[in-house]
């Protein structure tokens, strides 16, 4: 018997052109501004449905105000919708009370919206740290079965370079959490981990790389996590002013983005979070 490939984990970071954390920049500031919000939403579900493709979209609680019909229409076509914060404010910037108060905002608004439970949740720009990483403790009292926001690298916004690299338990403060955490998919070259599968490094890193990556992490039985954003999939879209270097990593490579997702789309499998989550704990949704 054919052993069934992994299935790999697709997720959508589900926010507008405007949303970033480069210093300087207010998001709020921008929103109602127009977008082509809507027609790249209808895109992703266009690529997910040729390919039979489930995935996770973590939407902004403000998304999720402005444009409630598209929510919802992600959720009728059989999509997972999670939490991506309310406002993208950095986690690691705000009070624990600023935190559980943000999160628990945008729970209610998406819930409101769908008429289903949320249960996932990952921070704007990856914002839990080493120095907040107690937050995951609040994220399991506001009843969330999972956090995405752990990326074990290093850069100068996000990482926990150290962190674990497959799905587990979180300890906080010595006790193991009943919550799961998904980190972000890293490959390991010359000792040191990256990012390859989403964001700048899915449009920096040449699809065949992407490839290889993602096969050796179904090979030691684990799912890769891809992650993009509606914008990357539009070269069209309005863009923020920006200092070079911050430019070139929000928008380099954007013209390939979504023939190169389509390409992985085609050639492996790809799942919803809270899908896999309940393959490993099938008590999870009862």
């Amino acid at each position: 018997m054919t052993e069934e490939p992994v299935a790999n984990l697709l997720t959508f970071d589900t926010e507008e052109w405007y949303h970033a954390n480069y210093d300087g920049l207010d998001p709020a500031a921008l929103r109602g501004r127009g977008s082509n919000f809507p027609a790249q939403a209808d895109a992703l579900l266009a690529l997910c449905a040729a390919a039979g493709a489930k995935a996770t979209f973590f939407v902004l609680g403000a998304v999720a105000e402005d444009h409630p019909g598209v929510v919802r229409a992600i959720a009728a076509a059989g999509h997972e919708i999670a939490s991506h914060g309310y406002g993208h404010a950095l986690a690691y910037r705000q009070t624990p009370a600023e935190f559980t108060a943000d999160v628990a905002k945008a729970k209610t608004i998406l819930e409101d919206v769908t008429g289903a439970a949320v249960r996932g949740y990952r921070a704007p720009s990856w914002s839990i740290v080493a120095a907040n990483y107690h937050y995951l403790a609040a994220l399991e009292e506001l009843g969330f079965v999972y956090d995405a926001s752990i990326f074990p690298v290093r850069t100068f916004l996000y990482g926990i370079p150290d962190a674990p690299t497959s799905i587990h338990h979180p300890v906080v403060d010595g006790r193991t959490l009943a919550l799961w955490e998904v980190p972000t998919s890293v490959v390991s070259l010359v000792g040191r981990n990256f990012g390859y599968s989403g964001g700048f490094y899915f449009r920096f890193f040449p699809g065949l790389f992407i490839e290889y990556a993602i096969k050796r992490a179904n090979r030691r039985g684990e799912p890769a996590v891809v992650y993009l954003h509606p914008r990357e999939l539009d070269p069209g879209e309005r863009r923020l002013a920006l200092p070079a270097k911050e430019a070139f990593i929000h928008y380099h490579g954007l013209g390939g983005t979504k023939a190169k997702l389509a390409a992985l789309l085609d050639k492996f499998r790809f799942t919803s979070v809270i899908d896999h989550l309940k393959t490993l704990d099938p008590t999870i949704g009862k």
